[in-house]
């Protein structure tokens, strides 16, 4: 969710169904083929291209590539899923992806639009395995409204290795609802899965709680070789949480923390211009990492989550938050920032590609502001805008501005990014920018700029110096370019990444908390 990332952030649940018609759409726009063909077997672990061909050209901006290696419009249960092209005519989607011998796979479509506008007729999914034959089980059961009030016809339907409390899902099978909100998902390997159903009641491909979308999620089943049904699936509706609903529900759980943990870094997701957010995370830090915990309010409720070794490292080198600021502290803190341009930046009417805002409490050195903050001995309050825009060529654009405020006052001390919107003019210098999110997990975006033609390689490196990923290495035109970088490979830690182009070399921190 753009917030479950907790709680589905940005989440691209697809429908999964052959063919199932969507509310609001048009006949005109459908899925004609896809490479390999539905429901092959024995398709080669060596394919690194999965194709899907439409009856008009696409409108390719709501395809790009987003957390997890899925794209907008789009979810698979592909191992890797790391970059998205088009077909010289644009009607052909090619989607770069990494296999396993002997397993199970889907991929499947929503709400996809053409380039002229009209809106996929029904959503699709296609199956094959790289096995000899797939899993013969079956789960099926119900998806209910709730009190969300959005129909159930056409819902998204998939199961998760995990829940949604514990991140992201990691999908392995899906379906679609019809009319009557009923389900059958095919192909099911044995194993403890999370039912999840989501609903894009916006169309504009992704899942975003915060926009309108819904989401639900049952309780765990166990598949054994035998079918499953009578499965039921609720919608639940989303409402952001405010600062003070953060603190109120922290404030009711603390009875249950154990003793010795300190507060250390407070931070939201996908905040509205009023202070609602899908997220917030309160970080406690112990006299160990095995004590150290992450507590979350979001959209299903409150939990915790334990830390693992890099993260309780990072979270101990902020200082204790004593005292969490006022309420109203910040919500003025962010109504300051909206007032100096942080409201002209939210997207409206243009439809974006990425957007969120952030906001941060407590010593934000480690926390994306090391570069503003005056004194690292003391707390603040900070605000990041961060949109991404794509261009021709399948390229994309992201900006970010960050304000740092006082911690008692909400008062905006320093702010920094604030320039018009993506130009498409060439870049007067070299330039590398921070990676965002950061810290991230399990992906994020780098953005640089370079005057002229360039030779570029963009790696990174551990805290020894030896390379572990190479995001780019070859010829790049002048520009502004953004790349996607997924560490799912990588461990929790710290992380160099040095951009060498013609003589111009920058080397920059990156933090992937998992």
């Amino acid at each position: 969710m753009k917030s479950v990332t907790v709680a589905f952030l940005c989440l691209v649940f697809v429908g999964l169904a052959f063919s199932q018609h969507t509310e609001g759409t048009s006949a005109a726009f459908t899925v004609v083929s896809t490479v390999p063909a539905n429901n092959a077997t024995s398709v080669s672990a060596s394919t690194t291209t999965v194709s899907i061909t439409f009856s008009d050209v696409v409108d390719t901006t709501m395809f790009t590539l987003q957390g997890r290696g899925q794209t907008g419009c789009t979810i698979t249960n592909f191992d890797s899923l790391t970059a998205v092209s088009f077909s010289g005519d644009h009607k052909t989607v090619n989607l770069t992806v990494r296999l396993s011998a002997g397993k199970p796979y889907f991929f499947a479509v929503y709400s996809a639009k053409s380039a002229g506008g009209a809106q996929m007729a029904s959503a699709y999914a296609s199956y094959f395995t790289t096995g000899a034959s797939f899993p013969a089980t079956t789960v099926s059961g119900t998806v209910l409204s709730g009190t969300s009030g959005v129909p159930t016809a056409g819902a998204f339907v998939a199961l998760s290795i995990n829940s949604l409390q514990q991140g992201d899902p990691q999908f392995v099978a899906g379906a679609i609802a019809d009319a009557g909100g009923n389900f059958v998902i095919p192909h099911v390997p044995n194993d403890t899965l999370y039912p999840l159903a989501a609903k894009d009641v916006t169309l504009d491909g992704n899942i975003d709680p915060s926009t309108g979308d819904v989401v639900g999620m049952a309780n765990q089943v166990v598949v054994n070789g035998s079918n499953l049904i009578g499965v039921t699936i609720t919608f639940a509706s989303t409402l952001p949480y405010r600062f003070k609903d953060a603190v109120d529900s922290l404030n009711a759980h603390k009875s249950g923390f154990p003793a010795g943990v300190t507060l250390r870094a407070v931070s939201s997701s996908s905040t509205d211009s009023t202070g609602g957010a899908s997220q917030w995370e309160f970080d406690y830090a112990g006299a160990t990492w095995q004590t150290s915990f992450m507590f979350r309010l979001q959209t299903f409720g409150a939990q915790t989550q334990p830390m693992d070794s890099s993260q309780y490292n990072w979270v101990k080198m902020c200082d204790p938050i004593v005292t969490l600021p006022a309420t109203a502290v910040v919500d003025s803190f962010l109504a300051r920032a909206e007032r100096a341009g942080g409201y002209a930046y939210r997207p409206k009417p243009i439809s974006w590609n990425g957007f969120d805002v952030r906001v941060v409490v407590g010593n934000l050195t480690w926390q994306g502001f090391g570069d503003m903050v005056p004194d690292t001995s003391r707390n603040y309050l900070g605000v990041t805008y961060w949109y991404g825009t794509q261009g021709q060529n399948n390229s994309t654009t992201t900006k970010q501005m960050r304000f740092l405020g006082d911690y008692t006052s909400g008062n905006i001390l320093g702010t920094t990014g604030i320039s018009a919107p993506p130009n498409t003019g060439v870049p007067g210098t070299y330039a590398l920018g921070q990676n965002y999110p950061n810290p991230f997990n399990p992906s994020t975006s780098v953005e640089f700029s370079l005057p002229a033609a360039s030779h570029v390689r963009l790696a990174v490196y551990n805290m020894l110096g030896q390379e572990v990923a190479t995001i780019v290495n070859g010829p790049m035109v002048a520009g502004t370019h953004m790349v996607r970088f997924d560490a799912s490979h990588l461990s929790s830690g710290v992380y160099l990444y040095r951009l060498t182009a013609g003589s111009f070399s920058k080397t920059l921190k990156m933090v992937l908390l998992k």
